[in-house]
């Protein structure tokens, strides 16, 4: 659906239950600078308008995680109560396909998956760009360990219901786009990032296309929360760039604090005026993010996020 020309290329990596399939922008005959891994609900095509500039400089991988876009992965929503498995995915797709260490950027949940690959695999990540990282307060991530409390949540979360009643097909991908456009998260999407979105987020059936990422799964991830950034924080490396929007934040204030505190070194920042949507509303300021987290990594001079 979208006309845009630039260096994008598609790439597939075969991991040992699938394949991972992805989007790269630069230099193909060097190794990747910066991989990077979406929000819930959304695929690494969506990020086009942000990433692809930085091809003028590095080389830029993208992925789809687990149940999501073109990747093809089991997507089970039985048992999915964290979002380990979509680090391990990241570790392994890094381990036999990517020369590391990289730097390590993401936005929501691919934020925090980022965070759970650095403190799981710390030689794996010079540099992590954090773009309104989805990290709970210990107390609810302690509730998440009780019995039952991931599946409880896809009935009592209003995120998580709200993805599960989304509309999961539609007669075209012209049908789905007018359906879409300027409605829920989609309102703050200009109109080349919703194309963008459903160019992978859409998979053609004989007579209708459906969403690649079902409302079932996208319902079950928005309440896998059997994961702790906190744990990971500590091993994250020194250059460690974090974003947070300043409304409706999924990082509020009181949770930016205290990742200050624990690291002192981090560079935060909080853009005013945006959503969460904020890699499609100011794209700008998230690419300034992940530039600076990797030259703060690579000793280059870099550019503020503030």
């Amino acid at each position: 659906m979208t006309g845009r020309t630039d260096s994008l290329r598609r790439v597939n990596f075969a991991l040992a239950k699938g394949a991972m399939a992805g989007v790269a922008w630069g230099e193909e005959s060097r190794a990747p600078d910066i991989v990077f891994l979406h929000a819930t609900g959304l695929n690494a095509l969506t990020y086009r308008t942000l990433l692809a500039p930085l091809a003028e400089r590095f080389h830029v991988l993208a992925l789809d995680l687990r149940g999501h876009g073109r990747t093809a992965l089991p997507a089970r929503t039985f048992g999915y109560t964290s979002w380990k498995i979509h680090r391990n995915d990241v570790i392994e797709a890094i381990d036999k396909h990517v020369r590391a260490p990289v730097t390590l950027a993401g936005h929501s949940m691919g934020a925090t998956t980022a965070l759970l690959v650095a403190g799981k695999r710390p030689d794996l990540v010079r540099g992590l760009a954090l773009i309104e990282p989805v990290i709970l307060a210990p107390a609810r991530i302690e509730g998440f360990q009780l019995p039952l409390a991931p599946l409880l949540a896809r009935w009592t979360s209003p995120i998580a219901r709200g993805a599960a009643r989304r509309r999961a097909r539609f007669v075209s991908r012209e049908a789905a786009f007018a359906a879409l456009k300027g409605r829920g998260f989609f309102k703050a999407f200009p109109d080349a990032a919703l194309q963008d979105y459903l160019t992978d987020g859409l998979v053609d059936e004989d007579e209708s296309v459906r969403l690649a990422c079902s409302p079932q799964y996208e319902a079950a991830t928005f309440s896998a929360h059997r994961h702790d950034p906190w744990r990971a924080l500590p091993r994250a490396p020194k250059a460690l760039v974090l974003v947070r929007a300043e409304k409706e934040s999924t990082c509020p204030a009181p949770i930016a604090a205290r990742v200050k505190a624990m690291r002192p070194d981090a560079r935060i920042a909080t853009i005013e005026g945006a959503s969460h949507a904020l890699p499609m509303e100011r794209p700008d300021r998230a690419r300034a993010a992940i530039e600076t987290a990797h030259l703060m990594a690579t000793g280059g001079a870099f550019i503020d996020p503030e």
